[in-house]
């Protein structure tokens, strides 16, 4: 009998907390397990729409849908996602109740302070983020634990054909703001190009923060021409753009000043394609330490480099990467899981909501 779940989220932006759900749905149905997942937004932040084609496009939509009503009664458990404002005035005891924290800015955290006892349990997306948590909120105690991010690599379409360029790519892919430092992806290339001019080509993809201008920024730097900005990838597209990539032999760069998890540089990692990530303990989970991977954006000339290096011998960071990408597997989501449902009472018990139903509640 099915296990019903729901993810409750405050709006429907389609970015990485959708993809998060996406890649747990292909997992369950991957491996077998029958859960059924609802999703309840409190706003559609413009995603909405797409999200939803995207689970029927992956052929997702017997287990994975986005509900209009909010009903906890139906389910076995609710993860609310960074998301307290959706959380009832009163939580009854017939459902189990998760908070997820996935979000990297500290202020958006502040929420956990105020938590009610009856969420069972409080997520987050990998062991280092997990110290972060228990150090700023050390009154959660033991309802802190870890449910890993999952990243499926071979979900979408084929691989598209992209230009055959002369130039080494590198690839900047994630938000464009300052917590995820795109400028310093322009600081390490002008390094780059100043030791060897024409190599390198940029690509930066990823949705902008209002404001932000990533145009004017490359513009500034005199890369116009050599830094192309592409719209955000869709979901679909995402597995293949990366596995073309690859192909080419690109390096994925992110200098981002902080992180829960780093869905983006997982998701190239995943696709074979290496990184050059900031020194970040998150980042360093992701690499499983290795400092080849790692810089600190302020040093600029280490970077460039570490970067040169990974470029020089392709073939083996690219098998690094494979190794690295064991830890986010479907595998280790999926033990995460079962150990979650175990402690919330959930392994090989009736289902809630049968129970509910054959009482007549």
């Amino acid at each position: 009998m099915a296990r019903k779940v729901c993810f409750a989220y405050q709006w429907a932006t389609y970015g990485g907390v959708e993809r998060v759900f996406l890649n747990r749905a292909h997992a369950f149905a991957a491996h077998g397990r029958d859960v059924e997942i609802e999703v309840y937004y409190g706003s559609d932040g413009g995603g909405l729409a797409a999200f939803q084609r995207t689970i029927v496009d992956l052929g997702l939509d017997d287990r994975l849908r986005v509900t209009p009503r909010f009903d906890p009664a139906r389910y076995d458990v609710v993860f609310a996602i960074d998301s307290p404002a959706l959380l009832p005035a009163r939580l009854t005891d017939i459902t189990k109740w998760v908070m997820e924290c996935h979000t990297p800015y500290a202020a958006a955290r502040s929420y956990l302070a105020q938590l009610p006892d009856e969420i069972a349990q409080v997520t987050v997306p990998s062991m280092t983020f997990e110290k972060l948590v228990r150090e700023e909120h050390p009154e959660l105690g033991l309802r802190i634990r870890l449910l890993r991010n999952c990243v499926s690599p071979h979900q979408g379409k084929a691989a598209p054909r992209l230009p055959g360029w002369k130039q080494q790519p590198l690839l900047y892919f994630g938000r464009l703001d300052d917590l995820k430092n795109p400028q310093g992806f322009i600081e390490l290339f002008l390094e780059l190009d100043r030791r060897t001019p024409g190599r390198y080509f940029g690509l930066v993809v990823g949705p902008e923060v209002p404001g932000y201008d990533m145009a004017h920024r490359i513009e500034k730097a005199g890369l116009r021409g050599k830094v192309l900005q592409l719209p955000p990838l869709p979901f679909l597209q995402t597995s293949a753009f990366l596995g073309a990539l690859h192909e080419l032999q690109a390096v994925m760069v992110s200098p981002s000043f902080g992180e829960s998890f780093g869905l983006a540089a997982a998701e190239s990692i995943a696709a074979g394609v290496p990184v050059l990530l900031s020194a970040l303990p998150e980042h360093s989970e992701l690499v499983g330490g290795d400092d080849r991977h790692l810089y600190v954006p302020a040093q600029v000339g280490l970077g460039a480099d570490k970067l040169e290096a990974i470029v020089d011998d392709y073939l083996s960071a690219s098998d690094r990467m494979t190794s690295c990408a064991k830890a986010f597997s479907d595998g280790a989501f999926l033990s995460d899981w079962d150990s979650l449902m175990h402690d919330l009472g959930l392994a090989g018990a009736d289902p809630v909501w049968a129970v509910s139903e054959e009482m007549g509640l």
